[in-house]
């Protein structure tokens, strides 16, 4: 295979002309500490996210995949600051997230939502429909009293439920139901940003179709940019234009759909292809050759030296246990970290 040098320059690992970048995140870091003992000493750090840099075109749909516990849902929430971040840049239509007061940052709440992977949790049990999709509108002083409901009932012809729904309580609807609510509440303000946090895991596999394409026709309609959260690969075949999969809170692959699907250039991305489901012969061919992964992921509090994968790689070598591996470029704007593209190394072994 040919061989490239590694880099460290945080624009090249971004995947996407910075001038057409919705949005950017470089070096961003979450990291909850640990205490122990009777005065709560602090004795450590959990590192669920540990340097992530992506970038999303204005419009586009980048899907985020990985084990749980491989810091996806954490590094959602940190940008949109539902967490907050220990380190790092997140930029939203050009505008730095991380630097924003507390104020400020309720106003551009506008620009940039959440839809939560739990329907049923994420809505209000004691409140109608309604008032739900209304929380937004009233926050953001959107409009009198009769724009709001006109609001409310195109929200609802977007996300296919019927407007008399408007009245009903969440207990009274199922879950895809439930989940459309979610989504009609996200969508309310017009956000240019919006994070899909596991959005059809909850849901049956009957239901999971419609609800992805409500999320595409909405995106279509308003041109939407989308932070898609998941562990399950094979549903961002149809869904993502670029894809970054994660292993314990650092970016191990990043590429386009296509690229990834096909010729994956990490053994992390090999192995979670491999154990796809399919359902023709064609698409079992089409899979890489099965790799199958020992022992359990590592805890975050002690992470192995060098590249955090060697643990459980078929790979591994001599030099994955030095230092982490930067991201190594492979054409087409297609990253991956790891020592199997290094050409310094005499002892790479073929895979």
């Amino acid at each position: 295979m040919s061989l490239t040098e590694p880099t460290d320059d945080p624009d090249a690992q971004q995947g996407v002309d910075q001038a057409d970048a919705m949005v950017r995140v470089e070096g961003l870091q979450k990291h909850f500490p640990i205490h122990e003992g009777v005065f709560q000493r602090r004795v450590g750090a959990v590192r669920a996210v540990d340097g992530v840099s992506f970038s999303i075109a204005e419009g586009e749909t980048f899907g985020l995949v990985g084990e749980s516990g491989s810091g996806k849902t954490t590094t959602g929430r940190s940008m949109l600051r539902l967490t907050e971040p220990t380190a790092g840049t997140i930029e939203i239509d050009g505008q730095n997230v991380v630097d924003l007061s507390q104020a400020e940052l309720k106003r551009f709440r506008k620009n940039m939502q959440i839809v939560h992977q739990d329907p049923t949790s994420s809505l209000n049990p004691r409140h109608r429909v309604k008032t739900i999709i209304e929380a937004p509108l009233k926050i953001h002083d959107y409009g009198t009293a009769k724009e709001r409901l006109n609001r409310i009932e195109e929200l609802l012809d977007m996300v296919d439920l019927p407007r008399e729904f408007m009245y009903r309580y969440p207990g009274q609807l199922s879950g895809g139901q439930k989940q459309r609510v979610g989504i009609a509440r996200a969508v309310a303000l017009n956000p240019k940003f919006v994070v899909l946090d596991e959005p059809t895991s909850a849901l049956d596999v009957s239901v999971q179709a419609r609800i992805i394409n409500i999320l595409q026709s909405i995106q279509d309609e308003y041109g939407i940019t989308y932070l898609f959260i998941t562990h399950d690969l094979s549903l961002l075949r149809n869904v993502a234009d670029r894809i970054g999969v994660m292993y314990l809170g650092r970016l191990v692959e990043v590429g386009d759909v296509e690229s990834v699907f096909t010729k994956p250039e990490h053994p992390y991305s090999r192995a979670l292809l491999s154990a796809i489901s399919t359902v023709s012969e064609a698409d079992e061919r089409a899979k890489p050759e099965s790799v199958y992964l020992e022992g359990e992921v590592p805890d975050p509090r002690e992470k192995p030296s060098g590249c955090a994968f060697r643990s459980r790689c078929p790979w591994e070598f001599d030099a994955c246990a030095e230092e982490e591996p930067a991201m190594y470029d492979r054409g087409g704007d297609h990253l991956a970290r790891c020592y199997l593209h290094d050409d310094r190394f005499a002892e790479v072994p073929d895979w």
